[in-house]
């Protein structure tokens, strides 16, 4: 019997608008499946309600932008601890001291190698898709594919890493004017290994100040 897919996505407050992004991709798949995708209520949740939303997902997705934020910690923890597949998502751009620390915590409990960075919405989106895909093609058929949609899912892998989707119309409208434009593309920050930026003491609310590496 064919399984529902069920999607658990969490983000921190300035990528809300990026969390459509993910439900936006699995509708246009051209499959005909079971799906719940899962998050937390605009109005807020309590713990044991996250827990209940959280505990029997079978992908948990994480979108970390510039900062920390509620209940994107406490989603991260119960994700672990649940033993959930996560799937860390890191947009290239500035970070707080407090998204670096988080960021520098959580690599201890998802390698650094399996966390995918992107620059704009459509970057997401691309890279949501070949994983979406893969997780449907599983390898004993969990979602009750048949298979006329096998091969529409791998020409669709195959024209997504030709660059041929998503289209525009395939994303939310909210995140359409960001597709070809690099936002505070910040490389240097995406790996806590390297020397610690340097942020502005002098007002603990402002954003850091340019990162130099040492000479």
């Amino acid at each position: 019997m064919a399984e529902k897919l069920r999607i658990y996505v969490a983000a921190t407050a300035d990528l809300e608008p990026y969390r459509s992004i993910i439900g936006h991709v699995l509708a246009h798949l051209p499959v005909q499946i079971g799906a719940e995708i899962r998050r937390c209520p605009p109005q807020g949740a309590s713990y044991d309600d996250l827990f209940e939303r959280i505990s029997n997902v079978d992908r948990f997705y994480f979108l970390l932008g510039k900062d920390i934020t509620a209940p994107a910690g406490t989603e991260w923890d119960l994700a672990t601890r649940l033993q959930r597949t996560i799937i860390p998502f890191r947009r290239r751009n500035l970070i707080t001291p407090s998204g670096f620390l988080f960021l520098t915590q959580a690599i201890l409990q998802i390698p650094f190698s399996h966390w995918r960075f992107f620059e704009t919405g459509a970057d997401l989106a691309r890279q949501a898709a070949l994983e979406l895909i893969t997780t449907l093609l599983h390898p004993e058929n969990r979602y009750g594919l048949t298979t006329a949609e096998v091969m529409l899912l791998e020409q669709r892998r195959q024209a997504i890493g030709a660059g041929l989707w998503p289209r525009p119309e395939d994303l939310p409208s909210d995140v359409i004017e960001e597709g070809c434009v690099i936002l505070d593309a910040r490389p240097e920050l995406d790996n806590p290994l390297s020397p610690l930026p340097v942020f502005d003491k002098s007002d603990e609310s402002s954003s850091p100040t340019p990162y130099r590496p040492p000479d």
